[in-house]
Protein backbone atom coordinates (compact mmCIF):
# COMPACT_ATOMS: atom_id res chain seq x y z
CA UNK A 1 0.00 0.00 0.00
CA UNK A 2 3.29 2.21 -0.05
CA UNK A 3 2.55 3.27 -3.59
CA UNK A 4 -1.20 3.94 -2.83
CA UNK A 5 -0.13 6.20 -0.31
CA UNK A 6 2.45 8.29 -2.07
CA UNK A 7 -0.49 8.62 -5.18
CA UNK A 8 -3.32 10.07 -2.68
CA UNK A 9 -1.70 12.71 -2.40
CA UNK A 10 -2.30 13.73 -5.02
CA UNK A 11 -5.85 14.35 -4.50
CA UNK A 12 -7.16 17.62 -3.66
CA UNK A 13 -6.83 18.65 -0.01
CA UNK A 14 -10.99 17.79 1.29
CA UNK A 15 -10.37 14.59 -0.31
CA UNK A 16 -6.95 13.15 0.30
CA UNK A 17 -8.62 14.37 3.86
CA UNK A 18 -11.34 11.44 3.63
CA UNK A 19 -9.56 9.12 1.68
CA UNK A 20 -6.76 9.10 4.51
CA UNK A 21 -9.03 8.71 7.43
CA UNK A 22 -10.54 5.90 5.79
CA UNK A 23 -7.40 4.29 5.18
CA UNK A 24 -6.27 4.45 8.68
CA UNK A 25 -9.76 3.09 9.95
CA UNK A 26 -8.75 0.09 7.44
CA UNK A 27 -4.88 -0.03 8.94
CA UNK A 28 -6.49 -0.41 11.93
CA UNK A 29 -9.03 -2.49 11.45
CA UNK A 30 -6.33 -4.92 9.75
CA UNK A 31 -4.23 -4.67 12.88
CA UNK A 32 -6.93 -5.46 15.32
CA UNK A 33 -8.25 -8.11 13.15
CA UNK A 34 -4.74 -9.58 12.86
CA UNK A 35 -3.83 -9.36 17.12
CA UNK A 36 -8.17 -10.31 17.86
CA UNK A 37 -6.78 -13.88 18.71
CA UNK A 38 -3.44 -13.85 20.97
CA UNK A 39 -3.33 -17.23 18.97
CA UNK A 40 -3.83 -16.08 15.65
CA UNK A 41 -0.38 -14.11 15.55
CA UNK A 42 1.59 -17.44 15.85
CA UNK A 43 3.22 -18.48 12.81
CA UNK A 44 1.21 -21.92 12.91
CA UNK A 45 -1.85 -21.27 15.22
CA UNK A 46 -2.64 -23.91 17.49
CA UNK A 47 -5.66 -25.39 17.39
CA UNK A 48 -8.03 -23.31 19.95
CA UNK A 49 -8.53 -26.51 22.43
CA UNK A 50 -4.90 -24.91 23.71
CA UNK A 51 -6.83 -21.86 25.28
CA UNK A 52 -8.94 -21.78 28.30
CA UNK A 53 -12.87 -21.73 27.74
CA UNK A 54 -13.18 -17.90 27.96
CA UNK A 55 -10.49 -17.57 25.63
CA UNK A 56 -11.99 -19.61 22.91
CA UNK A 57 -15.30 -17.82 23.89
CA UNK A 58 -13.89 -14.57 23.95
CA UNK A 59 -12.41 -15.45 20.00
CA UNK A 60 -15.25 -16.73 18.96
CA UNK A 61 -17.60 -14.12 19.93
CA UNK A 62 -15.55 -11.11 18.26
CA UNK A 63 -15.69 -13.11 14.99
CA UNK A 64 -19.05 -12.14 13.77
CA UNK A 65 -18.32 -8.13 14.65
CA UNK A 66 -15.06 -7.97 12.77
CA UNK A 67 -16.37 -9.76 9.57
CA UNK A 68 -19.83 -7.12 9.85
CA UNK A 69 -17.71 -4.40 10.38
CA UNK A 70 -15.47 -4.93 7.52
CA UNK A 71 -18.38 -4.78 5.11
CA UNK A 72 -19.43 -1.50 6.85
CA UNK A 73 -15.88 -0.03 6.78
CA UNK A 74 -15.59 -1.30 2.87
CA UNK A 75 -19.09 0.05 1.88
CA UNK A 76 -18.45 3.32 3.14
CA UNK A 77 -14.89 3.65 1.99
CA UNK A 78 -16.16 2.10 -1.55
CA UNK A 79 -19.10 4.81 -1.67
CA UNK A 80 -16.44 7.94 -1.21
CA UNK A 81 -14.19 7.04 -3.63
CA UNK A 82 -16.68 6.49 -6.43
CA UNK A 83 -18.36 10.60 -4.99
CA UNK A 84 -14.44 11.58 -5.28
CA UNK A 85 -14.39 10.05 -8.85
CA UNK A 86 -17.28 11.41 -9.88
CA UNK A 87 -16.31 14.79 -8.87
CA UNK A 88 -13.35 14.52 -11.60
CA UNK A 89 -13.63 16.72 -14.92
CA UNK A 90 -14.85 14.36 -18.00
CA UNK A 91 -15.86 11.49 -14.86
CA UNK A 92 -19.01 9.97 -15.22
CA UNK A 93 -21.45 7.37 -14.35
CA UNK A 94 -21.41 6.34 -18.32
CA UNK A 95 -17.38 6.22 -18.14
CA UNK A 96 -15.62 2.79 -19.02
CA UNK A 97 -13.13 3.22 -16.36
CA UNK A 98 -15.83 4.36 -13.49
CA UNK A 99 -17.78 1.11 -14.30
CA UNK A 100 -15.17 -1.31 -14.02
CA UNK A 101 -13.96 0.80 -11.09
CA UNK A 102 -17.52 0.45 -9.63
CA UNK A 103 -18.29 -3.00 -10.39
CA UNK A 104 -14.79 -3.98 -8.92
CA UNK A 105 -15.72 -2.30 -5.64
CA UNK A 106 -19.02 -4.42 -5.92
CA UNK A 107 -17.00 -7.82 -6.30
CA UNK A 108 -15.29 -6.93 -3.21
CA UNK A 109 -18.32 -6.50 -1.32
CA UNK A 110 -20.07 -9.84 -2.67
CA UNK A 111 -16.44 -11.38 -1.93
CA UNK A 112 -16.81 -9.92 1.78
CA UNK A 113 -20.03 -11.56 2.19
CA UNK A 114 -19.17 -14.60 0.82
CA UNK A 115 -15.87 -14.71 2.70
CA UNK A 116 -17.67 -13.85 5.90
CA UNK A 117 -19.97 -16.51 5.49
CA UNK A 118 -17.09 -19.09 5.73
CA UNK A 119 -15.73 -17.79 8.58
CA UNK A 120 -19.02 -18.22 10.43
CA UNK A 121 -19.68 -21.47 8.95
CA UNK A 122 -16.13 -22.70 10.07
CA UNK A 123 -16.82 -21.08 13.56
CA UNK A 124 -18.63 -23.96 14.87
CA UNK A 125 -15.57 -26.37 13.70
CA UNK A 126 -13.27 -24.76 16.49
CA UNK A 127 -9.73 -23.48 15.79
CA UNK A 128 -11.07 -19.44 15.73
CA UNK A 129 -7.29 -18.63 15.20
CA UNK A 130 -6.76 -20.26 11.74
CA UNK A 131 -10.13 -18.21 10.61
CA UNK A 132 -9.45 -14.99 11.79
CA UNK A 133 -5.55 -15.53 10.26
CA UNK A 134 -6.98 -16.71 6.87
CA UNK A 135 -9.50 -13.90 6.90
CA UNK A 136 -6.43 -11.15 7.63
CA UNK A 137 -4.48 -12.43 4.93
CA UNK A 138 -7.60 -12.83 2.44
CA UNK A 139 -8.46 -8.80 3.35
CA UNK A 140 -4.58 -7.91 2.71
CA UNK A 141 -4.61 -9.91 -0.74
CA UNK A 142 -8.21 -8.50 -1.91
CA UNK A 143 -7.45 -4.41 -1.24
CA UNK A 144 -4.42 -4.84 -2.72
CA UNK A 145 -5.26 -6.32 -5.93
CA UNK A 146 -7.28 -3.72 -5.71
CA UNK A 147 -5.34 -0.88 -4.92
CA UNK A 148 -2.65 -1.97 -7.82
CA UNK A 149 -5.52 -2.63 -10.27
CA UNK A 150 -7.68 0.69 -10.00
CA UNK A 151 -7.06 3.03 -7.05
CA UNK A 152 -3.58 3.66 -8.16
CA UNK A 153 -4.08 3.99 -11.57
CA UNK A 154 -6.70 6.48 -11.05
CA UNK A 155 -5.13 8.72 -8.41
CA UNK A 156 -2.07 8.94 -10.45
CA UNK A 157 -4.04 10.11 -13.67
CA UNK A 158 -5.55 13.04 -10.93
CA UNK A 159 -2.31 14.12 -10.93
CA UNK A 160 -1.85 14.85 -14.85
CA UNK A 161 -5.71 16.15 -14.79
CA UNK A 162 -4.47 18.94 -12.22
CA UNK A 163 -1.28 19.62 -14.04
CA UNK A 164 -3.96 20.64 -17.38
CA UNK A 165 -5.65 22.52 -15.35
Amino acid sequence: MLVHSQAIKALSPADYLIIEQEHKLLEQYLENLRDACACSKTIQPPDCQQCNHEKQASCQGRLPSFLFHILDLASKHFQHEETIMLNRPHVTEDYEYFRAHRQAHKAIIDQLYVLSDECLALRSKGNTPEIFNQFYHQLIALFEAHDQDFDDPFIKSTTHEQKKD
